[in-house]
């Protein structure tokens, strides 16, 4: 008798996931304001994890403070958040499940305008600090404006993931996921309807 293919092992180079039944990124507000997790993080994981699937993907996990898309988050922006996404891996893997963390970037697509952007060009006391982006233009979405980020500015966007995904490595994770969709960060790169620029991250 054949098994349903979806109950059975699959692989992926180093990593081997015992069912294919992914729970794939959801959001969730449920972390504190300043991107420390919370038990409730921990658990809303472990729920879907006892409910069998083989891997859960994270929300999204914001590698700078700057690149927040909301608050209340949990991010891997510092050494001292590694703790925290190591309790949550124990948590998933002592239900047989694999855990996923998506590294995020908003670029100037933010839910919310001026969530702590540093900006050194803005005004000082300026509530709402432009977000680094491919381009200078407005989001279609919700209207905020991007500054786009220079190329030592790009150096260190990609210096974050790096530190973020080091980060990761460390808590134990069993794999990572770049949010790549839904017009943040790296769509606005690599959308010819979003990004302007002329220099070599721009064009074809």
């Amino acid at each position: 008798m054949d098994r349903d293919i979806l109950f059975e092992p699959i692989r992926f180079r180093n990593l081997e996931v015992r069912n294919r039944l992914f729970r794939s990124s959801i959001s969730g507000r449920i972390d504190n304001y300043d991107g420390s997790g919370t038990r409730a993080r921990i658990n809303f994981e472990r729920r879907f994890a006892r409910g069998g699937v083989g891997a859960i993907i994270s929300s999204h996990v914001p590698v700078h403070i700057s690149g927040r898309i909301l608050p209340n988050y949990a991010t891997i922006d510092r050494d001292d958040r590694i703790d925290f996404w190591h309790d949550v891996v124990e948590a998933v893997h002592a239900e047989r499940c694999k855990y996923i963390l998506q590294l995020s970037m908003s670029g100037r697509q933010q839910d919310l305008a001026g969530v702590e952007n540093l900006d050194p060009r803005a005004p000082p006391g300026s509530f709402y600090r432009r977000p680094l982006s491919s381009t200078d233009s407005r989001d279609s979405f919700h209207g905020l404006a991007g500054r786009a980020a220079t190329r030592t500015e790009i150096k260190q966007l990609v210096q974050w993931f790096v530190d973020g995904a080091e980060r990761a490595r460390r808590a134990g994770v069993d794999g990572i996921e770049l949010h790549s969709s839904n017009g943040y960060l790296f769509t606005q790169f690599l959308s010819s309807a979003i990004n302007d620029r002329a220099d070599e991250y721009g064009g074809s």
